[in-house]
């Protein structure tokens, strides 16, 4: 069986162009279901809240075992450890943190065990006031441990790990019938000059291919040494740390997040979702013949930081115009999201995306 498990957040509507065969269905009805999921079935879920009820209606060991070795990060760095044998990590817990012994002349993240969306991660240095970041933690975490449970966010279990400077990269990638990795995408994640845009622009192009495809590839046939999972899709996280990817966290049972996965739609003409059910495999060679002056690129359109939604709306058109180019465009109910638009877009001059990090979004919002 293939099921697609959706939830309250953003739902591609390229998951909808799945095969018949595909079962789609949303988290509570799967959750009050007699539904089993079987060794051989496939499942995609883009919601981090269905996690719960997709492990306790699996019958794989296997299959809940990935799951929970990629959410848990001290699970996934002891995974990692073969190919990151220096990697400093160290399990804690709330209460704990301040009484950690650290060498503060280096730069550390602390976040939960299981965690989600950046909630109560944090960086630490010589300069931290730690019973500060302690108390940060604590109030974030009890916000939101509300709305999830413990497989999915931690309440109290912290991992302390070295900072990884460098860019930052991503990869949507499926582990195939057979265990074989197959990349669907790569992207480069800039930082913009603006924090609060972090997650402003995502691109790719054949330099970049070209540049981590093997390695990336290494990378998972390692990973599945251990795992020894199939039919299995994750959104995985890097940065480029002196010219070694360093994953910072790979996502089960999912790809990029908010239509990210769909610029490998817009830019290379398939759909990931239905490559990941019907073991499609792409031709890169193929489909880099004809795009190799092109960088393509997912923006997030966020809502101003001065901007008052009460009294003021986005100028979409003015948008469009700014991007040149564009593949797609979905326009975002910014009343009730923090963002306004996703776009897609494809340029062949790379001084376009320095622009673009200086995208500043009060200027795309009018009065009404």
């Amino acid at each position: 069986m293939k099921y697609i498990v959706t939830g309250k957040g953003y739902t591609s509507d390229l998951l909808k162009q799945a095969d018949a065969s595909v079962n789609i269905i949303d988290e509570n009805d799967f959750r009050d279901s007699n539904l089993i999921i079987r060794v051989g079935d496939k499942v995609y879920s883009p919601t981090e809240s269905a996690l719960d009820s997709i492990l306790a209606k699996s019958t794989s060991s296997t299959f809940t075992g990935a799951v929970t070795k990629l959410k848990d990060k001290e699970l996934f760095r002891n995974l990692m450890s073969s190919l990151y044998p220096d990697f400093f990590f160290q399990k804690t817990t709330i209460d704990e943190l301040k009484n950690l012994e650290l060498d503060r002349t280096r730069k550390y993240i602390v976040k939960p065990t299981k965690g989600f969306f950046g909630t109560a991660v944090k960086e630490l240095d010589q300069n931290t006031n730690i019973s500060e970041i302690t108390e940060e933690i604590r109030i974030e975490l009890a916000e939101n441990t509300r709305y999830f449970s413990e497989s999915v966010l931690s309440r109290e279990e912290l991992i302390i790990e070295q900072f990884i400077e460098g860019e930052e990269y991503a990869v949507d990638m499926y582990f195939d019938t057979k265990g074989k990795p197959v990349i669907l995408n790569i992207y480069h994640h800039p930082i913009p000059h603006k924090n609060e845009y972090f997650h402003l622009l995502y691109y790719t192009n054949k330099e970049i291919f070209d540049r981590f495809f093997d390695r990336l590839n290494s990378i998972f046939l390692e990973l599945n040494q251990h795992l020894k999972i199939t039919d299995f899709p994750i959104h995985a996280e890097f940065k480029l740390e002196n010219e070694q990817l360093v994953p910072i966290e790979m996502n089960p049972l999912r790809y990029g997040g908010y239509g990210l996965a769909d610029l490998t739609y817009y830019a290379f003409g398939f759909n990931p979702f239905s490559a990941f059910f019907e073991d499609f495999k792409p031709d890169w060679e193929k489909i880099w013949q004809t795009r190799s002056d092109y960088h393509y690129g997912w923006v997030l359109g966020y809502n101003g930081t001065d901007i008052d939604v009460n009294t003021h709306t986005p100028n979409d058109d003015a948008f469009q115009q700014y991007l040149g180019d564009i593949l797609h465009y979905e326009e975002i109910d910014y009343k009730e999201n923090p963002v306004f638009s996703i776009a897609y877009f494809k340029n062949n001059d790379h001084s376009f995306l320095k622009q673009l990090l200086n995208t500043e979004f009060n200027d795309f919002f009018d009065p009404v």
